[in-house]
């Protein structure tokens, strides 16, 4: 069985052909079965009534496939994305968990393609399908960035710290044993989740593959969180992340792998340069905020090639302290 997980959030205009594209999936036809999780996050729209309705027509439907059954979980107040992906993984019964955002839609074979190459590689946790981009009412186009296809094993992190493997959460199918025994939750409160939970991942994961077919349309919409134009709040999370990715590193005894370090502390000092070139004010207070994070000294003991980095943003927020 396969668990799909999709949060429900303000969606009320996208979340028919979500569902629809998980409805027609050929994989049912083949006998794969197919739960489909919705957590109920507490918006505001007539998201949850146009579930209802959805799952009602189809169960209702003499046609219906019954390798396909719906889950619909209530929040008792809004949680957030993390949450509601993390409620998801809990109840799911499958062997895989396959995580979509509530306004994408899924290729007609994208579970097929997906249990076909886990099939394949059975010792794999994960397999990560293609995607392209949409804009409402347009027709899908390649997405900007593309990975490559093919097997990684061993050195995973290396695979995804070279961009060879996506970030993002969705499109992604996962064995559930594998989250659960290394206790690979997505953290509340965060709003680059993705960022996290995929360093995690990928850090503990003996291989990965990805595939050459698209499997995943992923909508473009002004409204949705990543495309909010708010420098600050982004910076401020990102910055969280870098820590606990650090926090990670430590608390599983990875520190010897002294490219991790450089990977998080090259994004880190990137961050912080952004941040005081656009906004002084609110980098410096970044900077500040950085140093009392756990493992800040620590990681500079592992960072010789980035000390140009270090320099640099302490000589800058050292000059606007003094602009102050």
């Amino acid at each position: 069985m396969i668990s799909v997980i999709i949060p429900i959030y303000n969606v009320e205009a996208y979340i028919e052909d979500c569902l629809k594209s998980v409805a027609s999936q050929t994989c049912l036809k083949q006998g794969v079965k197919v739960e489909c999780i919705l957590v109920d996050d507490c918006g505001t729209d007539n998201s949850i009534s146009i579930v209802e309705a959805i799952i009602d027509r189809i169960n209702e439907n003499e046609d219906k496939n019954e390798n396909l059954t719906f889950k619909l979980l209530h929040h008792d107040h809004n949680r957030g994305l993390s949450a509601a992906r993390n409620t998801g993984t809990d109840v799911a019964q499958g062997e895989y968990v396959y995580f979509v955002d509530s306004d994408d839609i899924l290729s007609l074979d994208c579970i097929e393609n997906l249990i076909s190459i886990a099939r394949i590689h059975p010792d794999a946790e994960m397999i990560v399908g293609q995607y392209d981009e949409f804009f409402d009412g347009e027709k899908c186009h390649n997405a900007r960035w593309k990975q490559n296809g093919g097997v990684y094993a061993e050195d995973v992190i290396g695979a995804y710290m070279a961009g060879k493997i996506p970030t993002t959460a969705w499109n992604k199918l996962v064995r559930k044993e594998f989250l659960i025994k290394n206790n690979l939750w997505f953290e509340e409160g965060l709003v680059h989740e993705d960022a996290l939970w995929s360093f995690q991942v990928f850090c503990l994961a003996h291989k990965v593959v990805v595939s050459d077919e698209v499997t995943y349309h992923y909508l473009q919409r002004p409204g949705s969180l990543d495309k909010q134009k708010n420098m600050n709040l982004h910076a401020t999370h990102y910055n969280r992340v870098h820590s606990l990715q650090a926090k990670f590193v430590f608390g599983h005894g990875l520190q010897n792998d002294t490219r991790l370090f450089r990977f998080i502390e090259k994004a880190r000092y990137q961050l912080l340069t952004d941040a005081s070139l656009k906004d002084s004010k609110f980098g410096y207070e970044l900077y500040c905020n950085t140093r009392k994070y756990p493992y800040w000294s620590q990681l500079h003991r592992f960072m010789p090639r980035y000390i140009g980095y270090v320099v640099y943003i302490r000589m800058r927020c050292w000059w606007l302290k003094l602009k102050r």
